[in-house]
């Protein structure tokens, strides 16, 4: 059995997955095996992953369904002690698994370990994620519900922590920290700054994609009031924090001129933190769009346990 499962979910990621496989076929850990979820790539990802010729590396292909889908798909195959994914824009230093792994055996009572992540740009230069790692160890909820700053290819779990759990496949976008989140009222996590992950931006990144702040906010929602995060956050601190997320949307409907879909996110923050100021003048500002052609929004809570695998996984 392997000491370490890699899952690496992939879509029509042809010209950069490459880089994600060496970098995990040249860790100093060797003792490792790599599952390769295939998403519904129609770019011929699986001649790149079959050029290997490497037999750790398992390939799956399965149809669509979003990172959450394959993440899950990945870990239902799972045999290692411990379980990291890398997404496949991303890539580590060949000591990173080592560190990571063996940080995890001395704080045996952590059930996960993340570290700092680069980001690379086109252009290739270089700066430190807008996710800046917090660099608290321990039971981190109350910070996570705050703000979220662990990316998935800069973490490393123990592989126990999920036993009955797993990213909610409703969630198209925010399925990563969603499931942290979660994951963070049963396990401690251990910030290791020794050494760090890298992401690539490409055009086609989902984080850059309309939307995403939005799903965000949903998921805070659903944890404060429906997964018990009542229970480790405090009420004035979520009401804040949940204001502060329905504003940042409701200033992005703004600027886009969606004038419906603005006031009633202004108003849901209004109702959470009636004191920010700012929150009344965005709505007078958005009261100066045109309605023309707007449309009322489609805003609605996802379900508690939206995922179809069942409840269980909710732990």
């Amino acid at each position: 059995m392997p000491k370490v499962t890699v899952i690496i979910p992939t879509y029509n990621r042809r010209h950069i997955i490459g880089k994600a496989v060496e970098s995990v076929l040249a860790q100093s850990e060797q003792d490792l095996e790599v599952i390769v979820v295939d998403d519904g790539s129609e770019d011929d990802t699986h001649s790149i992953i079959m050029s290997f010729n490497d037999d750790r590396i398992s390939y799956f292909y399965k149809t669509n369904g979003g990172a959450a889908s394959a993440r899950n798909f990945g870990l239902s195959r799972a045999v290692g002690k411990y379980v990291a994914f890398l997404d496949s824009d991303d890539f580590w230093p060949d000591h990173y698994l080592k560190t990571m792994l063996t940080q995890l055996q001395i704080n045996s009572e952590f059930g996960a370990a993340y570290s700092p992540i680069t980001v690379i740009h086109p252009d290739g230069s270089k700066a430190k994620s807008y996710k800046r790692p917090e660099g608290k160890s321990g039971w981190i909820t109350v910070d996570l519900f705050k703000r979220g700053f662990i990316w998935p290819s800069a973490v490393v779990f123990q592989k126990s922590v999920w036993e009955n759990f797993c990213f909610d496949e409703a969630l198209r976008t925010s399925e990563d920290s969603d499931a942290f989140l979660r994951l963070s009222m049963r396990t401690q996590f251990l910030f290791v700054p020794d050494v760090e992950a890298f992401h690539i931006i490409s055009k086609d990144s989902l984080s850059a994609k309309e939307g995403i702040v939005c799903t965000r906010l949903l998921v805070l929602e659903r944890f404060y009031f429906q997964l018990n995060g009542n229970k480790f956050i405090p009420s004035q601190l979520a009401r804040r924090r949940l204001s502060h997320a329905c504003r940042k949307v409701a200033e992005d409907k703004r600027l886009r001129g969606e004038r419906a879909a603005a006031l009633s996110l202004f108003r849901h923050a209004v109702y959470y933190w009636p004191a920010d100021i700012r929150l009344y003048i965005g709505i007078a500002k958005t009261l100066l769009l045109s309605n023309k052609n707007d449309k009322e929004p489609n805003w609605k809570m996802p379900d508690p346990l939206g995922n179809p695998v069942g409840s269980a996984l909710f732990g």
